[in-house]
């Protein structure tokens, strides 16, 4: 088997490897989304149980709490909040995310879908007792998010920014990275660059919040890497005159960094959290 790390100069040498790369519109964060609702379902991942035992445990989240989530999606991080017995006010502006949301989670008692963005999430002044954006923030204007946050959160109320974060000293988190590099115009990094961009957090928290890690390693047979892969907002889509050579290299990464048809990616779920004041 070969390394991980054979993959990008493989790929920059390969004789057939002239790229067209024809450059992203700029296109409404809301929007960038659509027509992917079915694939992110499908292939992204939950959050850390242990994220959610934290909450439980030490902040003392449970039944009696309201929580906006904000930028719901498909409903994957509602979905656990829920188990938590909370009332979840799911606020969700692409319509395609939001339907399969509807779809997944409306029969769930303390279920609510929203119609609404992070500036503007048409929920009452002082309703909730926490929000929460989940693989979310990097796409929303900091500054009216946290104008909507204070302005619905109840006194004392709790924010969280969480996501899903690679490991990016692992082989195939690099590889997968050199691809989207390549191939991908709108690729800034994973979830948006967020890894290193600790200065927005810090300014939409006023410098003070606390910070928590968990583990959570992601397994994936190829079917599901190349789902996970092609779910984010900048993959390339099927039309596009370059996905067949951009998924043969997705193929290529996964079979160099694979044992046993498995492939194991590196990735904790990162919380930032504090009141707003």
């Amino acid at each position: 088997m070969q390394t991980c790390f054979s993959v990008h100069t493989q790929l920059l040498a390969g004789e057939n490897h002239n790229l067209r790369v024809t450059m992203a519109e700029d296109v409404d964060n809301t929007q960038k989304f659509s027509g992917k609702a079915e694939i992110y379902q499908k292939s992204r991942p939950g959050y850390a149980p242990q994220f959610f035992r934290f909450l439980r445990d030490e902040l003392q989240v449970g039944p009696g709490w309201s929580v906006a989530d904000v930028g719901s999606g498909t409903g994957i991080f509602s979905r656990q909040l829920l188990d938590l017995g909370v009332e979840v006010f799911a606020v969700e502006p692409n319509p395609d995310m939001r339907s399969l949301c509807e779809a997944n989670l409306g029969q769930q008692p303390g279920f609510h879908s929203i119609n609404g963005t992070a500036s503007a999430t048409s929920l009452p002044e002082r309703s909730v007792r926490m929000v929460t954006a989940a693989q979310a923030f990097h796409w929303f204007d900091g500054p009216a998010f946290r104008a909507e946050c204070v302005r619905i959160l109840q006194p004392g109320g709790l924010v969280c920014l969480v996501w899903n974060q690679r490991d990016p000293s692992q082989p195939v988190n690099q590889a997968s990275a050199r691809v989207f590099r390549e191939y991908c115009p709108g690729f800034k990094g994973f979830s948006g660059g967020m890894a290193g961009r600790q200065e927005d957090i810090e300014l939409f928290f006023s410098g003070h919040f606390q910070t928590r890690r968990f583990a959570h390693p992601l397994s994936y047979d190829l079917e599901g890497f190349l789902g996970r892969s092609n779910s984010a907002s900048y993959a390339l889509k099927a039309e596009d005159p370059n996905f067949i050579a951009f998924e043969n290299a997705l193929r290529k990464v996964f079979e160099d960094c694979a044992e046993g048809g498995q492939l194991v990616m590196g990735n904790e779920t990162v919380v930032y959290f504090a009141a707003l004041e």
